[in-house]
């Protein structure tokens, strides 16, 4: 089957901003600038979306269902769709299982490697045993070796902004961007803030380790929240900090250093694919803080000549690397795998 004008449905079950919705939103424009048609499903409809209503192009291929498996399944029996790309494991597991009913091609990208909470380890096991349903993709190595898949890896990417990364206000803040739990290690954000009271600290996001976050925080530490688009805050932060315990590779970091922002992380996961020692940002030893906190100092002291090459490094790296540009036509071949025969056609290919 050819990939010419391909009918694509973006497949998910989502109600806030985050990465994954990012992620979708992008390669959304992507598929479309690339001559596809393209739809985004929502599972259910939680009320107006923050990520697929925020802009009228996206708004425009937006479909919200009502949460049933027979409205998946009667929405892919009267459209022409051709392919369904499932993103997150409600969206993987309704959507592959319907897919395979219906006839239709299917692809799932895994987004994540979190453990999470007892329903969420049991919706990850159903995700992961059912992954043999369709051509997979991880966003890193990591998360393919925690789902135990056979997947094809193909990492994180970002549309280039259409601005100049350069900064037109003053940018101060230290930031974390991220879900508040455990995996994300926002504690250990704000341990770094106590030891640095001269500096101002962000925190960005919400989670379950929210009460806890606000309980600790030192006076030097904003909550600035869920927010429905880090698009008006990225000028506001001088340094993009990844405090994971774990981490397959953070949307939040290409969109950083995209923007010209440095990035400072533990060296876990694909982030050393992203951020290149030195020259983008700082790779520190899990999980040394001391050493954090003296590339955090390091960071915030940067001359404008030095933050300015930084800056470009990074954003060339990215464009060159995790753009649309270089990401989509490996996801096409994912596609072509799941349209002339599914899972199975992976090795003969």
């Amino acid at each position: 089957m050819t990939t010419d004008n391909l009918k694509i449905a973006l497949l998910l079950d989502s109600k806030n901003y985050g990465g994954i919705e990012t992620h979708v939103a992008n390669l959304a424009k992507g598929l479309h600038k690339s001559g596809h048609s393209v739809q985004i499903i929502l599972l259910n409809d939680y009320g107006e979306h923050p990520v697929f209503e925020s802009e009228e192009f996206l708004r425009s291929m937006l479909l919200k269902l009502d949460g049933g498996i027979s409205s998946l399944f009667k929405f892919l029996k009267t459209s022409d769709t051709t392919l369904v790309h499932t993103h997150g494991y409600k969206a993987g597991i309704i959507g592959r299982i319907t897919c395979k009913l219906s006839k239709i091609a299917v692809v799932s990208t895994f987004h994540s490697g979190e453990k999470g909470n007892l329903k969420m380890r049991l919706y990850r096991w159903l995700d992961s045993i059912t992954a043999c349903l369709s051509p997979c993709i991880c966003v890193s190595e990591q998360i393919r070796k925690s789902a135990n898949l056979t997947a094809e890896v193909i990492q994180n990417f970002v549309e280039l902004p259409a601005q100049s990364f350069k900064k037109t206000m003053p940018a101060t803040q230290v930031a974390f961007v991220g879900r508040l739990s455990f995996e994300k290690g926002p504690d250990i954000f704000l341990r770094l803030a106590k030891k640095l009271p001269q500096y101002t600290f962000s925190i960005y996001g919400d989670g379950p380790m929210l009460d806890e976050i606000c309980a600790t925080a030192s006076d030097n530490v904003d909550l600035a929240g869920q927010v429905t688009s880090m698009n008006p805050h990225w000028p506001k932060i001088s340094l993009l900090c990844i405090t994971s315990r774990e981490e397959g590779l953070p949307l939040v970091a290409i969109e950083a250093l995209v923007r010209g922002i440095p990035v400072i992380s533990f060296d876990i996961g694909g982030i050393s694919s992203v951020v290149i020692n030195d020259l983008s940002g700082w790779l520190i030893a899990p999980f040394n803080e001391k050493s954090f906190i003296e590339s955090i100092k390091q960071g915030q002291t940067l001359s404008q000549t030095q933050r300015s090459k930084m800056s470009l490094f990074g954003y060339l790296h990215i464009r060159n690397n995790f753009s649309c540009n270089a990401i989509i036509p490996q996801i096409f071949n994912v596609y072509r795998k799941a349209l002339i025969g599914g899972s199975h056609a992976q090795e003969s290919i």
